[in-house]
């Protein structure tokens, strides 16, 4: 008896000796540490829906300075806005940190079938950005402008006719309903508009909504070897943490599956595709093998063109999901910089009103409008709102900056610091001034700037997502000035433990004189 009580003593100091050690991580590495918890670190701290987790970053960095470290569970984090340090991990030592950060309660991105290419790394993201390319090349752009200026100018006569009298109104769910249209008419193949019709629309916001501060959570990241359980328990319950992804991902299963037998019944339609789908399913096999990673090098990966079934309805997935929210809150951000900013507003009025002659406006006139795309451009700078994925997970044990990286690390880039760093962008860094962008000589190096984030892994649909804001914009501006509902109102609210977004955006749009 008096040998199990000593065992079992014995037991308990050596997993608490663990845990504290373990706690001290980057303390013993000499770099600075944010405290935490003991087991659970700081990521009660990261999860919080009402406290965005790239705007905690922001102020540990004001405090622990450019490079500092933390324990979120089990998890080693580097967080750091020095270039430097930021070009080695992105683009320099890529083969290194060609994995992105993974969801903790996501799929593994080494062994599930049903994996998007956000979520994949290695030979398997290179085939899946492979077969992805195309559809955001110049020549594809140009065949479905005319699909996306339908949503814009839609999305624009219901905003006349709803909020035409000047009254206040939030303008953030009619850019929300027009990137939906937008996306599942290029995506799924959707013929008609469904502005304030569809009904994915909650759905997906409820993902990106979700608040990861929950015990279920913070047990698998303080304990990484249940996580595998708890993801298969969340997508058989409707949790407020599963509930929406759940549906969402039934119904474009359901959805990619009625395509197949439609390709069945109609075999001519093979090899013409209509929409990403179709093109997603014309490189479609009956199973896909998963790629190993080890040893991964970018120069040297070769990759088919086949996709598994799985892997069709996962890329759908996530075209769906960053198709949607990234472009509706980037209008979103960019309409109250130009309420703020009035006189920055006329400047784009006036290029519009140059540069687009036509009721429709054609891809060669979206590319005249070069202070409208340095606009969006400067939003994104100053509300780097994605900046969450910019993040990495060190496959290889190696050194970077002089510090000593452990494989499984996970590397995050504060971007709000570093898009105001006034070594980077001058004195006025922190003010919104889109003359920047287009004076001679100026120029940043992609990975200082990480609206869109950095090195082979950059976003792929950056052009779509620019070509979609330049023409609501156009077509916004060219019939109403914006202006604040609220003219003592200097900040928005916002929340959202994925993606920083607006609570609300109240402006009143009034006829240009």
């Amino acid at each position: 008896m008096i040998a199990l009580i000593v065992a079992i003593a014995t037991s308990v100091v050596a997993t608490i000796v663990y845990f504290v050690f373990d706690s001290q991580y980057w303390e013993r590495r000499g770099i600075p540490q944010v405290p935490g918890k003991l087991i659970l670190g700081v990521s009660q701290q990261l999860l919080k829906k009402s406290e965005p987790r790239i705007l905690v970053l922001k102020e540990w960095t004001k405090k622990y300075g450019r490079t500092y470290g933390f324990k979120e569970g089990a998890k080693n984090v580097l967080v750091t806005s020095d270039p430097e340090l930021i070009y080695e991990v992105f683009v320099k030592q890529f083969d290194n940190f060609y994995g992105r950060r993974p969801n903790i309660i996501g799929p593994n991105p080494d062994k599930d079938l049903q994996v998007n290419l956000f979520e994949s790394r290695g030979p398997r993201w290179k085939r899946l950005r492979a077969l992805s390319v195309p559809t955001f090349s110049v020549s594809s752009l140009k065949k479905i402008r005319q699909f996306v200026e339908g949503s814009a100018i839609s999305m624009v006569d219901i905003m006349e006719k709803r909020h035409g009298d000047g009254a206040p109104f939030n303008i953030h769910p009619f850019f929300c309903e027009f990137t939906m249209d937008a996306i599942s008419k290029l995506v799924l193949g959707q013929k008609e508009t469904t502005l304030f019709e569809n009904p994915r629309i909650r759905v997906v916001q409820g993902i990106f909504l979700r608040d990861f501060d929950h015990p279920i959570v913070h047990t698998a990241v303080a304990f990484p070897f249940l996580a595998p359980t708890i993801r298969s328990i969340l997508l058989r319950l409707d949790t407020a943490i599963s509930k929406d992804n759940r549906q969402f991902r039934a119904d474009i299963i359901a959805t990619v599956q009625n395509r197949i037998l439609e390709r069945e019944a109609f075999p001519e339609i093979v090899g013409h595709a209509r929409d990403m789908l179709d093109m997603f399913l014309d490189a479609s096999v009956e199973s896909e093998e998963i790629e190993s990673h080890d040893g991964f090098k970018l120069t040297e990966a070769k990759t088919t063109k086949t996709l598994s079934v799985d892997e069709v309805v996962m890329q759908v997935v996530i075209f769906i999901l960053a198709g949607f929210d990234t472009t509706s809150n980037a209008l979103a951000y960019t309409v109250w910089m130009l309420a703020n900013n009035p006189e920055f507003m006329k400047k784009c009025q006036e290029e519009i009103d140059e540069c687009c002659q036509e009721d429709s406006i054609s891809y060669e006139d979206l590319n005249k409008l070069k202070y409208i795309e340095a606009t969006c451009k400067e939003t994104l700078r100053l509300e780097p709102f994605g900046s969450i994925s910019n993040s990495r997970t060190c496959m290889n044990t190696t050194t970077v900056g002089g510090i000593d990286i452990e494989k499984g690390t996970w590397i995050e880039v504060d971007a709000y610091t570093l898009h105001v760093d006034k070594e980077i962008w001058g004195d006025d860094a922190e003010e919104f001034r889109p003359e920047r962008w287009l004076e001679p000589g100026f120029h940043v190096p992609q990975h200082v700037y990480g609206a869109f984030g950095g090195g082979p892994r950059i976003c792929i649909g950056q052009r779509l997502a620019l070509m979609e804001e330049k023409l609501v914009l156009a077509h916004l501006l060219r019939k109403w000035t914006i202006v604040k509902a609220n003219p003592e109102q200097k900040e928005l609210r916002v929340h959202g433990a994925i993606i920083v977004t607006p609570i609300e955006v109240p402006v009143r749009i009034v006829p240009r004189d």
